[in-house]
């Protein structure tokens, strides 16, 4: 998978992405784990995140976090579902609960 973005305006602070393909319950699990280790979980714009976020136009779901150089790293697992761009980027709670109300009779 290659991810393109577009860089904004001048002058710009280059840093690298990499991004590592990992099962659902692992990247479920990763915000504890990475907090155990002294390491903030972040969400897709940088916020410090008790959870993983959900990429809808993909979807994928997705936790980032910084390595001791300042580069951001990203757990993903990509999701069976539909991709729903108008969704944006939510919470993995809101992205659950959707799904939830959804099946819901």
């Amino acid at each position: 998978m290659l991810g393109l973005w577009e860089s904004g305006s001048m002058p710009l602070r280059m840093t690298n992405h990499v991004a590592f393909r990992v099962e659902l319950e692992d990247l479920l699990e990763a915000p504890a784990r990475l907090k155990s280790m002294g390491i903030i979980p972040r969400g897709f714009d940088g916020e410090p995140s008790d959870e993983a976020v959900v990429l809808a136009w993909m979807p994928a779901a997705s936790v980032y976090f910084l390595d001791p150089d300042g580069n951001q790293l990203e757990f993903i697992c990509m999701l069976p579902d539909a991709p729903q761009s108008e969704l944006g980027v939510l919470s993995w709670s809101d992205w659950r609960n959707r799904k939830l109300e959804q099946a819901a009779p």
